[in-house]
């Protein structure tokens, strides 16, 4: 497994980058704009690093919830205020950054995405943003792995330790936990395998 994190406000893009998109993806850049641009050629990027594929030549399927897919490699996306972060495995995977903020009806949405066990702890601590956007990071990156959404993310409970997460799944994923940037939190969710892992800081 191995995450990378880019900071995309020191991203620069060029002519060649647009050359890289589909039809359809140049549709959607022309309304989403520069950081839409960005994502894909990065993503295009490293997806042809790992496969021996054109850059140009990549196009990608979709899963039900929109996940994008590409033959041969398992790999997820996420982004969050200005960091973009991309995960690649030979197996399932899912990543998730979220920045923490001010959100209302905070204490109502943690029973939407954690198990009643976390839920509680997470009241007892008086509803705290970081607490709150740690697991949000962690229910996204376990739904990500399953093809799911983040409203089924109480079919994958867990607990939030300190130093580690539990996931209460027979046979679920391990999760890795980070820190992509001040105010951010970010989550791995995959299963270990004869894949070497390794960690990247912001870029």
């Amino acid at each position: 497994m191995e995450y990378l994190c880019y900071n995309l406000n020191e991203i620069s893009c060029t002519e060649d980058d647009t050359l890289l998109l589909s039809a359809e993806e140049r549709k959607v850049y022309r309304t989403r704009g520069t950081d839409y641009l960005k994502t894909r050629a990065l993503l295009k990027k490293e997806i042809a690093r790992r496969t021996a594929t054109e850059p140009r030549m990549i196009r990608f399927s979709y899963s039900e919830h929109g996940k994008p897919l590409f033959p041969g490699i398992h790999f997820n996306i996420s982004h969050s205020g200005h960091l973009l972060c991309m995960a690649f495995h030979d197996a399932p995977i899912g990543v998730d950054i979220q920045q923490s903020r001010r959100l209302p009806r905070m204490e109502s949405l943690a029973s939407r995405i954690m198990c009643d066990e976390q839920a509680k702890r997470f009241r007892e601590l008086g509803c705290p943003p970081d607490v709150f956007f740690d697991c949000w990071a962690i229910a996204e990156a376990l739904v990500k792995w399953a093809g799911s959404t983040i409203w089924q993310a109480r079919d994958f409970p867990f607990i939030l330790h300190e130093n580690h997460v539990e996931v209460l799944m027979q046979n679920g994923p391990q999760i890795t936990r980070f820190r992509p940037s001040d105010g951010f939190f970010g989550a791995v969710a995959y299963k270990i395998s004869a894949c070497t892992s390794n960690d990247y800081a912001v870029q």
